[in-house]
């Protein structure tokens, strides 16, 4: 066979699990740019060594390895540098100013429900669904940035995964005892740190209360936005360290920002995290007027109102959600 020949067969054996392997190194990094990259890098690790590779069901387990050393080499590099998000790093905000924005590096990013395989969702059983959408959750993601590299690891391969102790603890070039060690250590810490269960299944109800948030942003309507949320609602938006608890303070910040930017705003629906949210875009000044990329924002529900809204102010996660950087001035 040829070179091109054998090229084109490694393509077509593992491209099917770039998607996974990149959900994968999003969880492990909580970057969805870095985790893109990291998911290239291990297709191309495993392309230089394919003369190792033993076909039949082990490749993907394979595929794992590579990504997860991969991840483990890029979590070496960054040191004790963790991602968050800005409410977990420091008190509230009180005055709706805002300082210039800290590094993204700081920050967790957001993810689209995309990396998720729609096939397995639509064959799981209800709680296997929750379960899912729950193990790509932001507060999954961020209590998996509290735990160490080997931690983060063996959770995500055996909890995560489904791969046995066994398995791991070959991964990790480690034992068996060190691996349940490592496995109870960071069940304990991630349920210490996360302060929900992640986001509930979804209902039509949902649907029209972000259609009512989208409306009322849209809109400038700030008695309208203010009222869908909840008296202890949490606004963070990464990568400004700012951020804001209650109805009051948010709406105190919106009205400042809505005021000083007072252009048309455009947002489209999207899946994310295991939830909903939209892509924000705002109009430039004449004579272009075309709706810039602004951020991605996530929003949680609490029964009939909003009680999270977390927006991502980084343009360049536009084209990984498959969202266009620009929007024509017509439209809708």
């Amino acid at each position: 066979m040829s070179a091109n020949a054998n090229d084109g067969a490694f393509r077509d054996l593992f491209e099917p699990y770039r998607r996974s392997i990149t959900l994968h190194c999003y969880r492990m990094l909580g970057s969805l740019q870095d985790a893109e990259e990291l998911a290239q890098e291990a297709l191309l690790r495993a392309w230089q060594r394919r003369a190792e590779l033993r076909m039949g069901n082990a490749h993907k387990a394979w595929l794992y390895q590579i990504a997860t050393n991969a991840c483990l080499d890029q979590l070496q590099k960054r040191g004790r540098r963790r991602r968050a998000l800005p409410h977990l790093n420091g008190p509230p905000s009180v005055t709706p100013r805002m300082a210039a924005p800290a590094d993204e590096q700081l920050w967790i990013e957001p993810a689209p429900d995309l990396l998720l395989e729609p096939a397995d969702d639509a064959a799981d059983q209800p709680d296997e669904r929750a379960a899912r959408r729950e193990s790509i959750g932001l507060a999954f993601i961020a209590a998996l940035q509290l735990l160490s590299p080997k931690q983060r690891a063996a959770l995500l391969l055996v909890d995560v995964l489904g791969w046995k102790p066994q398995e791991t603890a070959a991964l990790l070039e480690s034992s068996v005892a060190s691996v349940n060690s490592l496995l109870q250590r960071a069940r304990r810490s991630v349920e210490m740190a996360r302060v929900d269960r992640g986001p509930p299944e979804m209902s039509s109800s949902d649907s029209a209360l972000l259609a009512r948030f989208i409306n009322a942003w849209e809109s400038g309507d700030l008695a309208a936005f203010t009222a869908l949320l909840t008296d202890d609602a949490v606004f963070t938006m990464p990568p400004q360290r700012e951020w804001f608890v209650g109805r009051e303070a948010i709406g105190q910040f919106f009205g400042a920002i809505w005021a000083a930017l007072p252009g048309r705003r455009r947002l489209l629906p999207l899946a994310a995290n295991g939830g909903l949210g939209v892509a924000v875009y705002n109009q430039a000044p004449p004579p272009n007027e075309t709706y810039k990329a602004t951020g991605i924002t996530l929003v949680t529900f609490q029964g009939e109102q909003v009680c999270q809204i977390t927006r991502f102010g980084i343009p360049k996660l536009f084209p990984l959600f498959g969202l266009a950087l620009e929007l024509p001035n017509n439209t809708r």
